[in-house]
């Protein structure tokens, strides 16, 4: 048997040998004579070697003239298996909006059911509820603003007479406290009426403005703080270049 050594084969050898699979350590070229106690599954005098001995060398520790061999691995350490995957109870929760969308006329409101389902919680019941992507003129939130588990809270909606007419998507997103479980709906809200008129000039996304100057935009002014070029008044939140001075 040639190549690099391993590791100890378990080699039996007899005339006439039976053996299944074994799990054990003997000494390493030590013949097992009669009388010596065997595995329960080998029913002959065996010996160990290493890769590299020759059949001669293991015929004659055996004792036999022709011997039968057959090769053993010593089963490892069992060790206390882990979970699947699909035996962890990962916590989740599930929110939903309905109706999913709702028409109002600018400076009025509506309202919306939000409802809650917690799945594999655990411990953690208390989900904590927000909207975002509120356009200006328009107020939303849920009340209440934390539910505890399978619940219901309700969505408000309310509009200013000078919002700007338009699609709007809020999305209410529903948190489980203490874990990072999250989910998330879409109300989708149609604002109806006509936009207010802005005596200020309209903003334009090829032109350069810098600090001070002021533009109209979707029914509010804007006020420039530094040097901007194609940033659209409205996107670029409250740290950004453009200051809402209000409807117009």
């Amino acid at each position: 048997m040639a190549g690099p050594v391993r590791a100890p084969l378990r080699v039996l050898l007899a005339g006439a040998v039976t053996a299944t699979a074994i799990a054990g350590v003997a000494l390493t070229g030590t013949v097992h004579a009669a009388g010596t106690p065997l595995p329960a599954q080998v029913f002959a005098p065996y010996v160990e070697a290493q890769a590299d001995d020759s059949l001669s060398k293991l015929a004659s520790q055996s004792g036999d003239k022709y011997p039968a061999m057959a090769f053993l691995q010593a089963a490892t350490a069992s060790s206390s298996p882990s979970p699947s995957a699909s035996s962890v109870q990962v916590p989740a929760i599930q929110v939903q909006v309905s109706p999913s969308s709702g028409t109002v006329t600018a400076g009025s409101s509506t309202t919306a059911t939000v409802s809650t389902a917690i799945i594999n919680n655990g411990s953690n019941t208390s989900i904590a509820m927000t909207v975002s992507g509120v356009p200006v003129g328009v107020t939303a939130s849920v009340s209440p603003s934390s539910v505890n588990g399978s619940s219901s809270a309700a969505l408000s909606v309310s509009t200013v007479s000078t919002v700007v007419p338009g699609t709007y998507t809020l999305t209410v997103k529903g948190a489980l406290t203490g874990t990072s479980a999250t989910s998330s709906a879409t109300y989708t809200l149609t604002v109806t009426g006509t936009a207010p008129a802005c005596s200020t000039a309209s903003w334009g996304g090829t032109q350069v403005y810098t600090a001070g100057n002021t533009v109209s935009w979707k029914g509010h002014r804007w006020n420039a703080k530094w040097w901007t070029l194609g940033e659209e008044p409205g996107t670029t939140g409250q740290w950004g270049v453009w200051q809402d001075l209000g409807t117009c």
